[in-house]
């Protein structure tokens, strides 16, 4: 028994991995690009009406082998036509305006506009006019079909059974762009999407104990796509379509990126390198003979700056005033160096003087 139970469990793992359709409501997008992610206008966005997207299939939801009363398709895609528009570019393509309740708006602004006389009186202040639409979109759902294409497989041995069964359903919608100031349809699409429905099951049919014991077991999954998940899908390609032919029929304009040439790119590269070499430097080693040769050419600048330091002086005492040559010759942090070898040279000079006198004074002494 335990055998058994183990082949059916194999046997259905591998219907179940085999050739199906592949679906997944929360991973789905469009065949085209998504209609947010659409490229962005060059100018201002479309000021659009939307007054009417009904369900024109007169289909029933299927129930089996007869039909609910439900309704198979939504009934709101007025509401998904509207989010669409405003997704599209992030906003940035369609600016919509409210014509479907436009009676209920009117009636309130008429309330906001008496309450201001009642209160304010002639110094009321008036309400901003309506936007206006320079174009408006309609169309609906035109076509349901419900078991396009079904299939399936299976497979049975020694009372093990497992089967995989799929339905395929499409939905078609109508979407038409009209010129307000002509009343001329200036795009009209067409977009189909398919519906895809799956089952998944197997079953054990078996006899043990000398055909005394039976085991009977079923088990299965079935998962459907969402109607209005294909709707919605439909109407935003539908969008991503009418703004692409738009731009091809010049009613406006996609946002080109700036490309850039491989042939400018090239020479910029190259202009980079010989720059960045011309740059360097190269790094020579300095060895110990010439560290010695440039300290004896730093000693020797040291006695050229005390010389011209000391005749500097001189001749400032005869004078009165250092000569501008002096000035130009020497700067500040020089004129600092030269101050203290010149008070080491003359402490030595006093320190000799001191030696003198008082060899002189023993001398005398003596």
């Amino acid at each position: 028994m335990f055998r058994s139970i183990v082949i059916f469990l194999l046997t259905l793992l591998l219907v179940s991995c085999a050739g199906k359709p592949d679906f997944d409501v929360r991973k789905q997008i469009p065949a085209v690009k998504n209609v947010i992610t659409i490229e962005l206008p060059a100018g201002e966005p479309v000021q659009s009406a939307v007054y009417d997207f009904m369900d024109l299939t007169g289909q029933k939801k299927p129930g089996g082998n007869y039909a609910t009363m439900s309704t198979a398709v939504t009934q709101g895609a007025y509401q998904i036509l509207i989010k669409a528009l405003q997704d599209a570019g992030d906003g940035k393509w369609f600016r919509v305006v409210e014509r479907a309740s436009l009676p209920s708006l009117l009636q309130e602004r008429k309330l906001i506009r008496s309450t201001r006389q009642q209160v304010d009186g002639d110094k009321a202040q008036s309400l901003p006019p309506l936007l206006f639409a320079g174009a408006y979109l309609t169309g609906g759902i035109i076509g349901y079909d419900s078991d396009v294409k079904t299939g399936g497989f299976g497979a049975r041995i020694l009372g093990l059974q497992a089967h995989k069964q799929w339905r395929q359903d499409v939905v078609t919608i109508i979407l038409r762009l009209v010129n307000v100031q002509t009343g001329e349809v200036v795009i009209s699409i067409v977009v189909e999407k398919t519906i895809i429905s799956g089952e998944t099951g197997g079953d054990i049919f078996k006899y043990f104990d000398a055909d005394t014991l039976l085991l009977e077991l079923e088990v299965g999954v079935a998962r459907n796509e969402p109607v209005t998940f294909a709707v919605r899908k439909a109407i935003e390609k539908g969008i991503v379509e009418l703004i692409k032919e738009g731009d091809e029929k010049g009613l406006w304009e996609i946002e080109k990126p700036v490309i850039v040439e491989e042939s400018d790119a090239e020479v910029i590269t190259e202009e980079k390198v010989e720059v960045v070499v011309e740059q360097q430097e190269p790094n020579v080693e300095k060895t110990y003979e010439d560290y010695l040769e440039e300290k004896e050419a730093a000693k020797e600048e040291r006695k050229k700056l005390i010389q011209i330091k000391l005749a500097c002086e001189k001749d400032a005492n005869a004078s009165g005033k250092v000569s501008k040559e002096c000035t130009d010759l020497i700067d500040e942090k020089d004129w600092d160096d030269v101050d203290k070898e010149t008070e080491k040279v003359e402490e030595n000079k006093s320190d000799e003087k001191d030696i003198n006198g008082d060899s002189d004074s023993s001398s005398d002494n003596n």
